[in-house]
């Protein structure tokens, strides 16, 4: 990508390296404090101000403990099920609960900064497009494009900052802003909309962004939003929202037109290239962009060329999985990889999924949406509208590709609903979804400890000659919730919070919906 887009968002970049914002810090010089003629001048322009929204999002951060959007991602694992963290390094209190539910928490504070840099970069490009020079059709393209942007940062906001919409339709969620917002506008806030509000805003701007961009539009990188990305976002937007049947209709439509899934050998090549064809969305990342990538520190757990070594897997995760299936080759007990396993005093399960692209300068690109929760978005909307033999027909598509036992004919209603979520477990381990399929579906956290238990752990040493040792393993070390208690469903402290210089600065934060009594 071009890399005068610092230009157009010294703004952003500013505020990504305080680590502070708030929507009313809105007021801080966005880009129509600039020469609008300048910036918006043609489509070109426009779009290169698209350009650098997104190389911002995915290279701001606040530390190594919150890689830039891969911060929201590696949070929702690390509150769910299926990954331990070892305390070693950054993601901990994501683990143990006490972060983002903390007032004054680095991981809400930067999301909640991203995603409305990214609201208000969108604006201005929807209040400047049409009066840039250029072809109508790229006007529309870029303006259904910044539809998109938008739709996706909201669906964001509602899909973390409250609890799930049927639980509470009316609870209290995040501001919405469709204008770009200057100091004048932005110096007492906008009150905050309800979780319904939100959600309708975000399939409202992808239904826009789905109208704009043309159907023939070829795209020159994975990163820009064409028509599948769109469909694939609107069939995720609506299953959040429980839209059932428009999610079953999107996902329809886009598997009509990609319904490929990797192979064994594409599975097991490190899901670090953009260029695989699952991949619907993705962003190329470079030797010199360590926001995102950074979170590969974390979850590359089986090349010695790794930093922290930190999310590993819960034993019990594995036995998920059925003999055959080739994701579950991937899962093993290992010591660290430099580590001599003859002195090793721990071995922890480790998943061999995520690898680097280039292991000197450790990066590798990143995966947005793919054809496989496509699959699981189908399934789960037809099952939930009592379509039982379809749903189970394309769970079968997607367990087929892997290698897995197929699921019975038989399964029908929650059965075959719960069926589906353990496979979106199985399936999207460490993209980031964990916590939200929790809240969405409005379940408890589950985690068993792991009992003081010995692995025979075997290996070839230096001299090739086979060794084994018996060394012991480990499990969850977090099973409770801060205060001591089980997990429940809808807990406080599953819940992205608004951020406290949120509710200090915005005056007009609560006039339409109260503040959760969680935040007590």
């Amino acid at each position: 990508m071009k890399k005068n887009w610092k230009n157009i968002l010294v703004w952003a970049a500013l505020l990504g390296a305080t680590g502070s914002f708030t929507a009313c810090d809105l007021e801080t010089p966005p880009t129509s404090s600039v020469d609008v003629e300048s910036v918006f001048g043609s489509t070109s322009d426009a779009e290169m101000v698209l350009e650098g929204v997104w190389r911002y999002l995915l290279d701001a951060n606040s530390g190594d403990r919150n890689p830039s959007w891969g911060t929201i991602r590696m949070t929702d694992d690390c509150m769910g099920n299926d990954i331990v963290e070892t305390n070693r390094y950054g993601a901990n209190t994501r683990y143990d609960f006490t972060d983002i539910y903390g007032r004054a928490n680095s991981a809400g504070s930067l999301v909640w900064t991203l995603i409305y840099a990214g609201v208000n970069n969108a604006n201005n490009v929807l209040d400047n497009i049409d009066d840039a020079t250029g072809q109508t059709e790229d006007r529309n393209r870029i303006k259904g494009q910044a539809y998109g942007l938008r739709g996706y940062m909201y669906l964001e906001l509602a899909s973390h900052f409250s609890f799930a919409i049927d639980k509470d339709p009316n609870a209290v969620c995040a501001p919405i802003y469709t204008k770009t917002t200057d100091f004048a506008q932005a110096s007492e806030g906008v009150a905050a909309s309800s979780v319904s509000e939100v959600y309708a805003q975000a399939i409202s701007d992808l239904e826009n962004a789905l109208e704009l961009i043309p159907t023939n539009y070829a795209r020159t990188a994975k990163y820009q939003m064409n028509r599948q990305v769109v469909l694939g976002l609107l069939a995720r937007a609506n299953l959040y929202a429980r839209n059932w049947q428009k999610a079953l209709d999107y996902s329809e439509e886009l598997l009509g037109l990609n319904h490929y899934l990797m192979t064994e050998e594409e599975w097991k090549s490190g899901f670090n290239q953009v260029s695989n064809n699952e991949w619907i969305w993705g962003h190329p990342q470079t030797a010199d962009q360590h926001g995102y990538s950074q979170i590969l520190n974390y979850l590359n757990t089986t090349e010695t060329s790794s930093t922290y070594y930190s999310l590993m897997v819960d034993p019990y995760f594995r036995e998920l999985y059925n003999d055959g299936d080739y994701r579950k080759d991937q899962i093993y007990w290992s010591p660290t990889p430099s580590q001599n396993p003859a002195t090793a005093t721990i071995l922890w399960m480790r998943n061999e999924k995520f690898r680097y692209y280039d292991a000197n300068s450790k990066y590798g690109d990143v995966v947005l949406l793919r054809s496989g929760e496509v699959y699981l978005i189908n399934a789960e909307a037809k099952a939930r509208l009592g379509q039982n033999s379809a749903a189970v027909a394309r769970l079968n598509e997607l367990r087929t590709a892997r290698g897995a036992t197929l699921a019975s004919s038989s399964l029908s209603g929650d059965a075959l609903v719960e069926e589906i979520l353990v496979e979106r477990r199985k399936e999207l381990w460490g993209e980031g979804f964990s916590l939200v399929d929790i809240i969405r579906n409005q379940k408890a956290v589950e985690r068993r400890d792991w009992p003081d238990t010995n692995f025979d752990y075997t290996w070839v040493d230096n001299n090739g000659v086979t060794q084994t040792r018996s060394i012991p393993t480990a499990g969850h070390r977090i099973i409770n919730l801060p205060d001591g208690t089980p997990f429940v469903p809808n807990s406080k402290y599953y819940l992205w919070r608004i951020p406290n210089t949120e509710e200090t600065a915005n005056k007009h934060l609560y006039e339409n919906y109260q503040r959760l009594s969680i935040y007590d």
